[in-house]
């Protein structure tokens, strides 16, 4: 692989540019050699197989555990060795998510703090992220004529990376009371318990849908990356896919004159194709997110009545 060269050419760039072979076929994507930015260093790439890993083994444990009156549930965990068993793996793997978060704050403040990088604070949410929205739902339905350019991070990228915060907090937190509820009742009304089994145990359903419907279509099985995109992996995103999808930070690093404009940019054909799929893919995404959202709205309304219903009921009789 040849030698790599800063896009920005300053401390506070967070992408490089190196020469590579593709390994894709097509018209769009037919060049000898390409452009990759690095969008994902060794650290980040590190902490995403961490929180991948430990969602996986949270869900795997912690879902026959919830409907435990699945035969299916009742033979995993039999597999894999009782409920005893069971309860131990899901709680060594929240702690290794809860270390992972910790890993990620220490090395925001590292680099923020120490390394003076201000790349992590583009994560932010901006007033554009509101107008992008607007622009994109209006070039869906065919009132605006162009989607939104985005920079580093689109407003959907930053609502992923935001959800993960929200869940870490309610549901590690309502898994901490779970582990050691002596302590928290200690702290804390003893009505804490039954709130945090509820919060803990519908908050993980949403979380599980929102990654397999939402997540995995945008990321991976959306036409032109499917069936995988790697970057998170390699750190690395082809050019051509920088430019389309981030062309406010792809013109950035063109105008450093460092690396040419990948010619399958500007392909016409590449270009229109390329619309109509990110139509195709918003439509998918809506229906099938607004459906997810309506079905864990369901459920969260239903158990929170049936908890205030048996909550109401025992205030009486006591």
């Amino acid at each position: 692989m040849g030698s790599e060269v800063k896009a920005y050419g300053s401390k506070a760039a967070l992408a490089t540019v190196a020469r590579t072979q593709p390994t894709w076929k097509g018209p769009a994507r037919d060049l000898q050699a390409m452009a990759a930015v690095v969008r994902f260093d060794e650290h980040q790439r590190l902490q995403h197989v961490l929180m991948m890993s430990s969602f996986i083994i949270l869900a795997l444990t912690g879902l026959p555990q919830k409907f435990s009156g699945l035969a299916l549930s009742q033979w995993w965990v039999d597999t894999l060795g009782g409920l005893q068993t069971v309860r131990a793996i899901h709680r060594s793997a929240g702690l290794i998510m809860l270390a992972d978060c910790m890993y990620h704050l220490a090395y925001l403040g590292f680099r923020i703090g120490v390394q003076r990088r201000t790349g992590p604070l583009r994560m932010l949410p901006a007033p554009r992220d509101l107008r992008d929205l607007v622009q994109m739902v209006l070039y869906f339905v065919g009132i605006a004529r162009e989607k939104p350019k985005f920079d580093r991070f689109s407003y959907l990228e930053k609502f992923d990376y935001w959800a993960v915060f929200w869940g870490i907090c309610m549901i590690g937190g309502s898994g901490l009371i779970l582990i050691f509820p002596v302590v928290a009742t200690r702290l804390l009304p003893g009505q804490v318990i039954p709130v945090a089994m509820v919060i803990h145990s519908d908050e993980a359903i949403l979380a599980v849908g929102w990654i397999l419907i939402v997540h995995m279509f945008n990321v991976h099985l959306a036409p032109w990356v499917f069936p995988f995109n790697p970057a998170i992996f390699t750190g690395r995103m082809a050019a051509h896919r920088c430019a389309e999808e981030h062309p406010l930070e792809w013109e950035r690093i063109v105008s450093t004159g460092r690396i040419p404009h990948p010619a399958a940019v500007t392909h016409g054909s590449a270009v229109k194709r390329t619309f109509v799929f990110d139509r195709r893919r918003a439509v998918g995404t809506f229906a099938m997110a607004g459906s997810a959202a309506r079905s864990c709205a369901k459920g969260l309304s239903t158990r929170a009545a049936h908890w205030w219903a048996r909550l109401v009921s025992r205030s009486e009789v006591s």
